[in-house]
C-alpha cells in the first residue's frame, strides 16, 4: 500500500525579503509542530524530526506572520528573512555561446542535421540583448495564422506588439560576420547552404529536410537577414585531443533548452511586455497557444519531500513484565532526526494559460480572454516553433509542481492563469 508524503515547500522573494513556508501533511503524519531556529526549519511530528536547512538564507524567527491553514493537511507561514549567498548559475551564456560559435564548423538542424550554414570562416560573432526584438513593432496577423478551427467565420485581427528595437549596424551581419542575441543568430543569406530552407508566408524559416520551423525574416537595415531559434540549432565543431591532434567531428546543441526559456522570458520584460500571446508555428500555419502574464519578480525556490521514518530506526523493545514498571518511569526515547539540506532554484515568477482548443467551459472562457487581447495594444504576440511553445508550457508546468499548492492557481485579476517560472540566466553583452 502507498502512502501519500508529506512535503516542505520555501519561496523567498529578495525585493520583499521575506520567506513563505509551506507544510503539506497528510493526516496519518499526526500532529506536527512548525518552527525555525537559528536559520533551521524544524518539522516535529510523533515518529519523527524534519530538520531542513534552507541554504543561503538567514531567517528572523521571531518574524513569523500570516498563519494560515488552506486546507486539512496544509500549513502556510511568512518570516523576514536575507540572502546570505546567491545560488545562481555562474555560467555567462553569451560567452559560452561565443566561444560555441566561434569553434563551430556548420550550423545543422537539431531536429534532422541538415546543414544551414557553414561558420568555419566567419570571423566573429557579435553579442545583442537577449531578445525576440528585431520582430516589426506592430505586427498583422498573417493569412496563414488561424486560431481555434470552433470558429472558423471569425475574421482575423490585427496583433499590436510593443518590442523596441535596439540600435543594430546593419554591418554586424556579413559574409564573414553574424550576429547572436542568446535566443536567436542572425546570418546573412550569403551564408546559408542553397536549399536549406523553405518560408512559410514570406516569413518563417522551415527546414527542408524535417519541415521543422527552425526561424525567421528580419529586417537589418535595408535587406532581409536569417534569424535562427538558438534552441533549434546544433552545431559541428572538431574534437581534439591533449596534443591538440585532430580526432573526430561533433555535434552538440548550441543552447539548452531551459536557458532558451530563461533568455526569452527575460527578454520579454526587458522590453516591457507583460501580457504575451504565443503562438504555435507549423507547416500549416500558426495556432494560439499559451498566454503569458508577466511580472518583473526573481524568487528562489526550495521544495522536498519529507520522508516516513526508514524501518532501521523504528526501535521495538521486549522486556519481561519485572522490568516493565521501571521502563514506564524512564524518559521516552527522543525520536529519531532526518536532516535536509535545501539548495534553491534562482528563478523568475511567471503566469501562464494554455488556450489550445479542449473540450470544455475552459475553452470558451480562454477564447473570450484572448479575443480580448488581440484588441489590446498593449498584448504583445510572439511566434515560437510548436516544439518550443511544448517545452516552454513543461517548463513551466515543472516549476509549478514546485510552488506550494495554494500559490498555483491565481486569482482575482490573474483568473484562469497558473504560477510557474523560468529559471534565471546570466547573460551579458556589448551591442554591436
Amino acid at each position: 500500500m502507498v502512502f501519500p508524503t508529506a512535503m516542505l515547500f520555501a519561496e523567498y522573494v529578495n525585493s520583499k525579503g521575506t520567506l513563505t513556508v509551506t507544510l503539506q501533511i497528510p493526516k496519518d503524519y499526526g500532529d506536527c509542530v512548525l518552527s525555525v531556529k537559528n536559520d533551521l526549519t524544524l518539522i516535529k511530528c510523533p515518529p519523527i524530526i524534519y530538520q531542513a536547512e534552507l541554504l543561503g538564507l538567514s531567517i528572523m524567527s521571531v518574524t513569523c506572520s500570516n498563519l494560515e491553514s488552506t486546507s486539512d493537511d496544509t500549513l502556510s507561514c511568512c518570516f523576514k528573512a536575507t540572502r546570505t549567498k546567491r545560488f545562481v548559475d555562474s555560467r555567462n551564456l553569451s560567452i559560452n555561446m561565443a566561444q560555441f560559435l566561434v569553434d563551430s564548423d556548420e550550423l545543422l538542424c537539431k531536429f534532422c542535421q541538415n546543414t544551414f550554414a557553414k561558420t568555419k570562416e566567419v570571423k566573429s560573432f557579435n553579442a545583442l540583448s537577449p531578445t525576440f526584438s528585431l520582430e516589426d513593432n506592430t505586427l498583422m496577423v498573417e493569412e496563414s495564422h488561424f486560431c481555434h478551427p470552433k470558429h472558423p467565420d471569425e475574421e482575423n485581427q490585427g496583433f499590436h506588439v510593443q518590442l523596441s528595437k535596439p540600435v543594430f549596424n546593419p554591418e554586424c551581419v556579413t559574409h564573414s560576420s553574424a550576429a547572436y542575441t542568446g535566443t536567436e543568430v542572425i546570418l546573412s543569406p550569403a551564408l546559408q547552404e542553397a536549399g536549406c530552407f523553405k518560408e512559410q508566408a514570406g516569413k518563417y524559416i522551415h527546414c527542408s529536410r524535417c519541415l521543422m520551423a527552425v526561424g525567421q525574416k528580419v529586417n537589418v537595415g535595408a535587406s532581409d537577414q536569417y534569424a535562427l531559434w538558438t534552441n533549434c540549432l546544433d552545431v559541428l565543431t572538431e574534437e581534439r585531443d591533449i596534443d591538440g591532434d585532430f580526432l573526430r567531428f561533433v555535434e552538440k546543441p548550441l543552447q539548452d533548452e531551459m536557458d532558451f526559456y530563461g533568455l526569452f522570458i527575460s527578454g520579454l520584460i526587458d522590453n516591457q511586455c507583460y501580457r504575451v500571446i504565443i503562438s504555435a508555428i507549423t507547416w500549416h500555419g500558426c495556432i494560439d497557444f499559451m498566454l503569458l502574464w508577466l511580472i518583473d519578480q526573481e524568487l528562489d525556490l526550495y521544495s522536498a519531500s519529507l520522508p516516513r521514518l526508514p524501518p532501521s530506526h523504528e526501535q521495538t523493545y521486549e522486556v519481561n513484565s519485572s522490568e516493565s514498571s521501571k521502563l514506564e518511569k524512564s524518559e521516552p526515547a527522543e525520536p529519531p532526526t532526518v536532516s535536509l539540506k535545501l539548495e534553491p532554484t534562482a528563478c523568475r515568477r511567471v503566469f501562464y494559460r494554455i488556450v489550445l482548443p479542449t473540450e470544455g467551459d475552459t475553452q470558451e472562457q480562454s477564447h473570450t480572454l484572448l479575443k480580448s487581447w488581440r484588441h489590446d495594444f498593449g498584448v504583445t504576440l510572439v511566434c515560437l516553433p510548436w516544439e518550443t511553445c511544448i517545452g516552454l508550457a513543461t517548463c513551466l508546468q515543472q516549476f509549478t509542481s514546485r510552488i506550494a499548492p495554494q500559490f498555483r492557481v491565481a486569482d482575482r485579476r490573474l483568473s484562469g492563469f497558473t504560477c510557474g517560472a523560468v529559471p534565471t540566466v546570466n547573460w551579458s553583452s556589448e551591442q554591436c
